[in-house]
């Protein structure tokens, strides 16, 4: 049998355009001789899980009706296969329902679950579709769309990878993820052979994946959101690097305004890293430095005084360092985008989310967060894979401790950082969170002495941190209230995360304030 296999880019919402790309494909398919046409999961709607109230829209239903008559009408002389969320039983057309193809009694089968992307979605899928086949002794065709869904919490990648086993559970055909493309084969008796179209591709490295998804995700949304260019805030350290360098890929270089805000608090280390940065990339770049700003708003509001209270406004310490992320966000990006008709990004990592270490209205804000999925060893993951042929983040943003340096206790020549041990700490977030354990568990494999073993920690740097259990108890405890109190509250108030690993905050990381 001829398969003509389309991995189409899928709309949202819009069934008018999805059956209008869908006529042309089956025109092309008839054209090649093909006896059936394959069509990913919610190929005419999109995800009705991601549509909302959409769906309830009489407009939105009439033109869906619309689509399944002209579908109808199309299936004439060659049979189509669509991923469907309803049994469609009053058509004439064949389709496939929860991931199996329904009504099609053949020696291949087809599914399409594990639309979105994730980082763990290539073996989730071979295990799949490998357990199918080694039941059923069938080829088996994995359909999946392109695309991207936006939940207003989360935003989605739809990869493709569409790809054929055949009975004896081999990949012998595989399409590339993030583009549309479409393919003839011939599934005969569970073998499969190429005719035409694309030709098939190796997977890629998963860090390599990895980065596609984001590019593909902040380039595809941009346009839905109308935004061309975007200001971000460069501090020289590794997570605005990374961020730069991945919507300089997605809408171009001369596109991404990079702004460095520093301090006296700020090393000339990472001014320069900043700067570099920025002549890698070769992207419009300023400096704009914020001492005048902060020291304006702490005289002024010195000088004011409450009626009925003898509080004073003293800005210092901890306030004194939000007032930094506030002005950096708020006041200096905000107001240059606005002058530039451009947005502005959310820099923070998983890790930084978690525990809460940010300000809200500050370093909190932006269209969206490229980089909140991500725990901080991911980002260095990403960092070298993006200097994998020449240096384009600078090493000194690599090389330097993980700092907001926003006072002297966080000085980077001095060795000085973050109060987060990523090495160790992401390990231990990530038992929380991408794994659902709690407090509890994570408390009993201390005490056990299995708690580097069963999360996956380095021993060894373990120790260099804490010096007794008691250290490492009272440190586990210290942050597991930060995560299940005000770090939960800051989350909440996040842009949209780039969702990679099927546990973002937001929406696929469910959380509730009454705990």
């Amino acid at each position: 049998m001829k398969v003509y296999i389309a991995q189409m880019e899928v709309v949202p919402g819009k069934p008018e355009e999805n059956i209008k790309k869908m006529k042309s494909v089956v025109a092309r398919a008839k054209k090649a001789g093909a006896d059936i046409v394959l069509f990913p999961e919610y190929a005419m709607t999109g995800d009705y899980f991601r549509l909302g109230s959409m769906q309830d829209e009489i407009g939105f239903q009439i033109k869906e009706r619309d689509a399944d008559v002209m579908l109808e009408k199309l299936s004439k002389g060659i049979e189509i296969l669509v991923g469907t969320s309803a049994m469609l039983d009053e058509c004439m057309y064949n389709h496939y329902v929860n991931g199996c193809m329904d009504g099609w009694d053949n020696d291949f089968e087809v599914v399409s679950d594990y639309q979105e992307f994730s980082v763990l979605k290539e073996e989730d899928v071979d295990e799949f579709c490998l357990d199918f086949v080694k039941e059923n002794k069938k080829a088996i065709v994995y359909m999946g769309a392109v695309g991207t869904e936006n939940s207003g919490k989360n935003i989605y990648a739809l990869d493709g990878g569409c790809r054929v086993y055949d009975k004896t559970g081999k990949v012998v055909y595989r399409m590339p993820q993030f583009r549309e493309c479409e393919a003839l084969l011939d599934i005969t008796k569970g073998r499969v052979k190429f005719i035409s179209g694309e030709k098939s591709v190796k997977p890629a490295e998963p860090v390599a994946v990895l980065h596609d998804a984001l590019v593909y995700m902040i380039r595809e949304n941009l346009k839905k959101f109308h935004i061309e260019r975007m200001v971000i805030g460069a501090s020289g350290g590794i997570d605005s690097a990374v961020s730069a360098v991945l919507y300089a890929e997605a809408i171009g270089a001369k596109n991404v305004y990079l702004v460095n805000m520093p301090t006296r608090f700020n090393s000339d280390t990472t001014k320069n890293a900043a700067r570099d940065l920025a002549k890698n990339l070769k992207a419009p770049y300023m400096v704009a430095p914020i001492s005048d700003m902060l020291n304006a708003v702490c005289e002024s509001l010195g000088k004011c005084k409450f009626e009925r209270s003898d509080r004073k406004i003293n800005i210092e310490g901890l306030a004194y360092e939000n007032l930094q992320a506030r002005t950096r966000s708020s006041s200096v990006l905000l107001s240059i985008a606005s002058v530039l008709g451009a947005g502005i990004t959310c820099n923070g990592n998983k890790s930084e989310a978690t525990a809460g270490y940010c300000t809200l209205y500050g370093d909190s804000c932006g269209v969206m967060c490229a980089l909140g999925d991500l725990w901080k060893t991911q980002v260095y993951e990403l960092a070298r894979y993006i200097n994998r042929k020449k240096e384009i983040i600078p090493k000194a943003s690599i090389d330097v401790p993980a700092s907001a340096e926003l006072s002297e206790a966080m000085n980077v020549d001095e060795g000085k950082g973050d109060p987060i041990k990523y090495p160790y700490h992401d390990r231990l977030f990530a038992y929380w969170v991408d794994q659902n354990h709690g407090l509890d568990e994570t408390e009993k494999l201390l005490e056990k002495g299995t708690l580097c073993k069963e999360i996956g920690a380095d021993p060894k740097y373990f120790k260099k941190l804490f010096k007794t259990k008691d250290e490492a108890l009272e440190d586990m405890r210290a942050w597991h209230r930060r995560f299940r109190g005000l770090a939960l509250a800051k989350r909440i108030q996040f842009p949209p995360i780039l969702s990679v690993s099927g546990m973002a905050f937001g929406g696929e990381y469910r959380e509730s304030q009454g705990v």
